[in-house]
């Protein structure tokens, strides 16, 4: 899990914006059960309905069998240089945090439980 003050600090949005990224969450949950029941490359199906060039790009190297060390790399050189903020930064650190873990081969509940972690003030009505 990323522990930057300041890459925190710049992730920063309204309630309304965390609000939005609770849909790519649930996607996160469901890539991880696809993965937890059927394995890894069963990710491959799906990446033609997935329409975000970061998740795509992560799943894409967890199906093509890159080292942890190496995704974890790769998606955390995107975070810190590809200068987002706000909404979008946020995502990209959901995203990763959420990709680690099912690569890891963590259960669809716990993506979920450490993922919606950095919505704390999403609605808790939306799960």
């Amino acid at each position: 899990m990323l522990r930057d003050l300041s890459l925190a600090a710049k992730a920063a949005c309204s309630k309304e914006d965390q609000e939005s990224l609770v849909p790519m969450v649930k996607k996160l949950r469901d890539l991880g059960e696809v993965a937890f029941k059927r394995g890894l490359l069963a990710l491959e199906g799906e990446l033609m309905q997935i329409q975000d060039p970061f998740l795509k790009l992560g799943v894409q190297l967890i199906v093509d069998k890159t080292e942890p060390e190496n995704v974890q790399d790769i998606l955390d050189s995107d975070i810190y240089y590809n200068e987002s903020n706000g909404r979008e930064l946020l995502k990209k650190i959901i995203l990763r945090e959420g990709l680690l873990r099912i690569q890891a081969g963590d259960n669809a509940r716990n993506i979920l439980i450490c993922t919606k972690v950095f919505l704390g003030k999403a609605d808790s009505s939306l799960w």
